[in-house]
């Protein structure tokens, strides 16, 4: 661990860093505060919590402030919230905190890598797998690539007109977009959809994580007794032009068939994201030689990945709320607009920003077109309130729960849910 007066220090255990005494009373007494107020946000709706407004109006930032003393404290808990969700705490609401942190049933389920935690699991093989098998379940056939969608028009009550870039009109029933929020509005929609959906979407920017991976020969870290974990805020700075050091969050990353790794990510990305690739490269392991030795500079593969730079999702890894956004316009999270319908891991609400919250939010995105399609059917409007129907991943059933980059795993928007036809 790198905090606080920038000696890196081991330690062992999972929850209790090693922090001078007053700095670890501040934590443990501020994980306490922060869990029962944690108690007391709802996840299905967090204008519910009685203290929605206070909390929302402030940063999370401010609220750390209010509720520590120390500086290591508050440089730990800065190193957290930007892993988690490649924000720094002064943009973020602290009610998104709360909230986040709610739907994964605690922050420390949020930074955990054991036991369940968030960090915990990745699949062997890869997460492409996950497509691969939606594909051979679905048909080819049915999926459309290289279709960028334009435009979603409602004018004909009976039916939806998708238009792509490329000049091609579908007709389907109903529509799932499960893009990013701030992607979601990118497209062009007739009629416009509510200002709530709109707003939402622009007082949720998506997150900075730029990340990297290394591939040794061996598990050199291992056969000196350290995990790979490393935790820090990236030290002091090492070149003009960045406020710190390169390294901000490190993991073991050996995969399933052995192969030596370590995965990490960048502090200030927003500045090193600028400076030259071999520079980052050389910084990185420089860097990562002081925490675990020379064998750290000596590896047999880099690659590091902006996700910025991505035209579909232009961030990771989930929408994160600013202040004032939840308690105004949160409605326009999962609110159907006519004939389509919200999902993407940011309208879970259990594991938002995880693989298990963008499965769980299809799983309500489809229940609510199959009752449309039923009372349609039927020749009957009312719908009934799926929300509190509908089975949820809860943590210890979330043993896929990965961090983040959700919705894209849903590759643009589901189009042929029912009777598509190409015009």
């Amino acid at each position: 661990m790198q905090i606080g007066g920038h000696k890196i220090a081991a330690y062992e255990g999972t929850t209790l860093p090693r922090l001078s005494i007053f700095s670890l009373l501040d934590l443990v007494n501020f994980q306490y505060k922060f869990e029962n107020f944690v108690k007391q946000v709802p996840r299905e709706d967090p204008r519910r919590a009685s203290r929605a407004e206070e909390w929302d109006n402030m940063t999370f930032e401010e609220f750390c402030n209010q509720n520590t003393w120390t500086y290591a404290t508050r440089d730990l808990l800065k190193a957290v919230v930007c892993t988690i969700s490649g924000l720094r705490p002064r943009e973020v609401s602290a009610l998104h905190y709360l909230h986040y942190s709610s739907m994964a049933g605690s922050l420390e389920n949020l930074v955990e890598a054991e036991n369940g935690g968030a960090q915990e699991w990745k699949i062997k093989g890869g997460a492409q797998q996950i497509s691969e098998l939606l594909r051979d379940k679905i048909g080819v056939q049915n999926i459309i690539l290289s279709e960028p969608v334009k435009k979603i028009d409602q004018s004909d009550a009976a039916s939806v007109k998708v238009m792509t870039d490329n000049g091609k009109m579908y007709r389907c029933k109903y529509v799932i977009n499960a893009t990013p929020l701030h992607c979601s509005v990118a497209m062009e929609y007739q009629p416009c959809i509510p200002l709530t959906r709109q707003s939402f979407a622009y007082k949720c920017p998506v997150g900075h994580l730029f990340k990297f991976l290394i591939t040794y020969k061996t598990a050199f870290w291992r056969e000196k007794g350290y995990s790979g974990e490393i935790i820090g805020n990236g030290g002091k700075p090492v070149r003009e032009g960045c406020d710190s050091g390169p390294i901000q969050m490190v993991f073991d990353s050996m995969t399933g068939s052995n192969n030596p790794a370590l995965v990490g990510f960048y502090a200030n990305s927003w500045q090193w994201r600028h400076v030259e690739a071999n520079e980052r490269r050389e910084a990185v392991l420089k860097h990562l030689s002081e925490f675990l030795g020379p064998e750290a500079a000596e590896p047999i593969d880099f690659i590091d990945k902006d996700w910025t730079i991505e035209p579909y999702n232009g961030g990771c890894p989930v929408n994160v709320a600013t202040p004032g956004a939840l308690t105004y316009f949160f409605d326009g999270v999962r609110t159907p607009h006519d004939r389509i319908h919200w999902a993407g891991t940011e309208s879970a609400t259990q594991w938002n920003g995880y693989l298990s919250g963008a499965v769980q939010s299809g799983m309500r995105a489809s229940e609510e077109v199959l009752a449309c399609i039923s009372h349609e059917a039927k020749g009957d409007g009312v719908l009934e309130d799926l929300d509190k129907k509908l089975p949820t991943p809860t943590p210890s059933e979330s043993s896929v729960s990965l961090l983040a980059l959700t919705s894209v795993a849903v590759v643009g928007l589901c189009l042929a849910i029912y009777w598509v036809k190409k015009m």
